[in-house]
């Protein structure tokens, strides 16, 4: 879940240089381990973390994933320098990043971030509706993340994404002014949060632009 943290410093000279993610094209190769690629939303099952069990007996079958899935669309638009993000599934109402200070809205190269997030419980998928283009900011699971950890994707917007559980993001970041992707995810909605601030004094710098 993103939006505990507040953008309205995100200029101060005190936080210094952001730190600048790598970013790559979005294959069924580039995705190994982070998730996998989504070509028919109606199709693709929500991955389910089974119940844990804290003693050496295992779960019975069938049991342990009964909790269901959410799904509602999620509206991104772009307003002045903020991304924001509206997830009707779980009813969340987000800032997810800024545009740096040298950056103009009408030439959005990179955006500053400074949250992520994991569930435990399941994978998230997120679905274009009209073929937008967009950004995944995506770290394998550690709770001992690091900057260093975070790989941007690059998405053309021909197919969507499942994000795997325990795999670091934020909401996508569109590259359109408005966008709107279909998405559903487990019901328990378990987060796991970072601010890359409180924990480093530090930005993410995120870029926006296609690799070449």
């Amino acid at each position: 879940m993103s939006g505990y943290a507040s953008y309205d410093d995100a200029f101060d000279p005190k936080y210094g240089t952001p730190f600048e993610v790598p970013i790559i094209l979005a294959t069924e190769e580039s995705l190994k381990g982070y998730g996998k690629i989504v070509s028919d939303f109606d199709q693709e099952q929500v991955e389910i973390t089974p119940w844990p069990v804290s003693g050496w007996r295992k779960l019975c079958p069938n049991t342990g994933t009964g909790g269901g899935i959410v799904s509602g669309d999620f509206i991104y638009s772009w307003e002045g320098d903020q991304c924001k993000a509206i997830n009707k599934a779980v009813g969340g109402d987000y800032v997810t990043g800024r545009l740096p200070s040298n950056v103009l809205p009408q030439q959005r190269t990179h955006v500053l971030v400074r949250e992520a997030n994991y569930h435990p419980d399941g994978g998230q998928v997120f679905f274009p509706v009209n073929g937008d283009a967009f950004v995944a900011l995506l770290a394998l699971p550690s709770d001992d993340i690091r900057q260093e950890d975070f790989v941007a994707f690059y998405f053309d917007g021909s197919f969507g994404v499942q994000i795997h559980a325990n795999i670091w993001h934020q909401p996508i970041y569109p590259i359109a002014d408005h966008a709107v992707f279909k998405g559903k995810q487990g019901a328990v909605h378990a987060c796991v949060a970072v601010d890359t601030v409180k924990e480093f004094g530090r930005y993410l710098l995120v870029p926006l632009e296609k690799p070449k």
